[in-house]
């Protein structure tokens, strides 16, 4: 059995990857607050679930000139609320370079830990226009391969029909929003609600192994199990929302 003293906490890492190209122009504000909405979930979780849980946040803005880390695997408590210049948008929009280089790094960092879960969240207004590294078939293959790692995604994008655009990289989970404001803050607020019913979901499983009322899983099952709770979070958060 497992003891106080051999207990690991698991290590989430929170990623989002934000559209900064010349569309977003629009609903600028809205991104940002509702980014900060999102870590303001994030910090909750990690002083809600500090007993099992440390969280990391990564944010990727990115557009054709630049794919910017504003923050990289920074503990949830020292990650600062994103201030309007600190997303300026302009150019094309890389999506599959962007998803591609962040998640191939976030991969190798990753990989030696125990116990850790991804949560990516992709959020566009617009198609892929403007990749050299990557492309479709490569980004679908490479979601393919973390899903069965643990890894969650979510897509939420505007312009476009999302849940097929999803479906062609694999993604399950997926959402349109209305290109406005208040459409981005509403999905950004969609998605805090999401993690914050799997951040729950985790905790209940890492305290039952940590009392000994369920045997620790082994690390097939662990990974298993994790993406199998985000999807569950992810449809119980679209069915309330219906």
């Amino acid at each position: 059995m497992e003891t106080k003293q051999d207990f690991k906490k698991t290590q989430v890492f929170n990623v989002i990857i934000l559209d900064r190209s010349g569309s977003m122009s629009s609903i600028r504000k809205a991104a940002v607050d509702g980014f900060n909405e999102t870590l303001a979930g994030i910090k909750k979780a990690q002083e809600h679930f500090a007993d099992t849980q440390d969280h990391y946040v990564t944010l990727v803005t990115f557009c054709s000139c630049e794919t910017r880390y504003v923050f990289d695997k920074t503990p949830a408590a020292e990650a600062k609320p994103l201030r309007l210049h600190d997303f300026e948008p302009c150019c094309c929009t890389p999506l599959y370079d962007a998803m591609g280089f962040t998640l191939t790094a976030m991969q190798k960092q990753v990989k030696a830990i125990d116990d850790a879960v991804v949560v990516v969240t992709i959020i566009t207004d617009g198609y892929e226009n403007a990749s050299h590294e990557y492309n479709g078939a490569s980004i679908k293959a490479l979601v393919e391969k973390l899903r069965g790692e643990g890894w969650t995604f979510t897509y939420m994008g505007a312009n476009q029909d999302s849940i097929e655009v999803a479906m062609t990289l694999s993604i399950r989970n997926a959402r349109n929003f209305d290109y406005s404001s208040e459409g981005a803050l509403r999905t950004m607020h969609y998605d805090s609600r999401a993690r914050m019913k799997f951040f729950s979901r985790l905790q209940n499983v890492k305290e039952a192994e940590m009392t000994g009322d369920a045997a620790p899983m082994a690390d097939y099952e662990r990974k298993r199990a994790y993406t199998n709770m985000a999807d569950e979070a992810f449809d119980e958060e679209s069915l309330n929302d219906i």
